[in-house]
């Protein structure tokens, strides 16, 4: 069954069980189906069809997946805008993407009306919404071929890119959902945005399995640590930043988790501290996903097997998993493009059904991007005997200092190895003598070492070239909405203390 089948299918076998819960509506499999055709109903009567764009403007809400259905069955594709951008990056997203109309939430009325012409946006209000009072029509089943959803790019190095992704490309990303050992009597947790891929597709494995998932308004440490509770969460998917955050508010006010089945964790790379950490605290099954939005959300997994903390498979916690199902990995020279040999570093190109076309409107982009079917991640990676992929860092953030090559992910988790040091990111500022100067900026969880100490303990574990000539003690890292670290933002502080240094 397709994701939007599953749906129908679940709305007449379990009509009654909870399928949504927000923080200002519960919807059962019924009420979501009902209300996913009203909203169809309400596209069509706004002229939303086949090939249009409708968008979704909110935080984590039940208006999420009643706009992605409602879209669906429009056969139109779902945007999910970031509401963290100011109006005129809203607007420059709707506008890149042909946004033909709009439904936010009621916080966001506002900035609808700024972005979009009258009679464009629908305002939905949660206390009180608007689908239930619509009658039914003008619904459609969507094709294999329609544009099913677009994400922009994070936008860690640029400016975002639209990614488009067809109802088969979404479909055929749900069998990897298996890594995560749903059932239907699942309750997800969906911390990641859901504009994103990574919560977008945690929502959509839900769909298709026919879980409860769980919205939560406050996403701080307390907040989260609450609603596992409260919610009787068994899968949550995590960022590390967020991880460490919830084992400290555990640390200083201990609750038991007992339903707590599964950890879903990436979009970052962590250390092997803080997992073994979170493996030892939270007592259940962890499961790691590499992927991009260009991928459609995971091309690699490593499963709850494979995190074993002894023994003589105990280094794969430091891999990204294997290929998913109807995945190619291929790893290549960066010079030559001739694929390297099983064990020597590489770029990783990726192929498969979920992988998207290409970028929406930017003909330039896709040709760098995607080529004879496979997708240049720019990642850089080497694969073990076993088929284990170990990613490195990115080709494009790659440091040349002196003529040397420097891959931050190397030297970030040489900095991470120390029990002082919470979090930390390692790039590159332009340097008149050196070409470019490694920097990595950290965040202490100790106040008594300083970046004497993280210099000292570099050099001990690291060739000298790789050790950062600048170290700044920050109070954190500045992160996309997606958990990744936002590079561009670090070397824009830096170069001027990079500078006078």
């Amino acid at each position: 069954m397709s994701v939007d089948e599953a749906v129908r299918h679940h709305a007449a076998a379990r009509p009654d069980n909870v399928a949504f819960v927000g923080p200002a509506l519960t919807l059962t499999w019924r009420e979501l189906d009902k209300a996913a055709d009203r909203t169809a109903a309400l596209l069509a009567r706004h002229g939303a069809g086949p090939g249009d764009r409708v968008g979704w403007l909110g935080q984590n809400d039940i208006g999420h997946p009643v706009t992605l259905l409602g879209a669906w069955r429009r056969r139109a594709a779902h945007v999910g805008l970031n509401w963290r951008l100011p109006v005129a990056g809203l607007r420059a997203a709707a506008e890149s993407v042909a946004l033909t109309h709009l439904i936010a939430g009621a916080e966001f009325a506002d900035v609808a009306r700024q972005i979009m012409p009258e009679g464009a946006y629908t305002v939905l209000d949660q206390e009180a919404p608007a689908w239930p009072d619509l009658p039914v029509a003008g619904v459609l089943a969507p094709r294999p071929g329609d544009l099913a959803v677009v994400y922009f790019t994070s936008g860690t190095t640029g400016t975002p890119k639209a990614v488009g992704l067809t109802h088969r490309a979404v479909n055929c990303a749900i069998p990897n959902a298996d890594v995560h050992h749903f059932r239907p009597g699942s309750r997800l947790l969906i911390v990641p945005p859901a504009f994103h891929a990574a919560g977008g597709t945690w929502v959509q494995y839900g769909l298709a399995v026919g879980a409860t998932h769980v919205f939560t308004a406050d996403a701080t440490p307390a907040g989260l640590v609450r609603a596992l509770v409260e919610h009787e969460i068994t899968h949550v998917i995590l960022v590390p930043t967020l991880m460490r955050a919830i084992l400290g508010r555990l640390g200083e006010e201990p609750v038991p988790l007992p339903r707590l089945e599964h950890v879903g964790y990436g979009a970052s790379s962590i250390s092997r501290a803080l997992l073994t950490e979170a493996i030892e605290a939270l007592g259940c099954e962890f499961s790691q996903v590499y992927g991009m939005t260009e991928a459609g959300g995971g091309v690699c997994f490593l499963a709850a097997e494979d995190h074993v903390l002894d023994g003589e498979h105990a280094g794969r916690l430091a891999s990204a998993g294997r290929p998913g199902r109807g995945v190619e990995l291929s790893v290549r020279d960066l010079v030559t493009g001739a694929e390297v040999p099983r064990g020597e570093p590489g770029e990783l190109w990726f192929r498969g059904p979920s992988v998207a076309d290409g970028y929406l409107n930017d003909e330039e982009a896709t040709r760098r991007v995607f080529v004879d079917g496979w997708l240049n991640t720019r990642d850089v990676g080497y694969v073990d005997a076993d088929g284990y992929l170990y990613v490195q860092g990115r080709s494009d953030d790659m440091i040349v200092t002196g003529g040397e090559n420097v891959h931050p992910a190397e030297v970030e988790n040489v900095i991470a190895q120390m029990p002082e040091v919470a979090d930390c990111a390692v790039y590159a500022v332009p340097d008149e003598h050196w070409g470019q100067m490694v920097c990595a900026s950290v965040v202490l969880r100790a106040p008594h070492a300083g970046p004497d100490d993280i210099r000292d303990h570099c050099r001990r574990h690291l060739a000298g070239y790789k050790v950062p000539k600048l170290i700044r003690i920050v109070s954190d890292l500045p992160r996309t909405a997606a958990g990744k670290i936002f590079r561009l933002r670090l070397v824009e502080e830096t170069a001027g203390e990079a500078a006078g240094s």
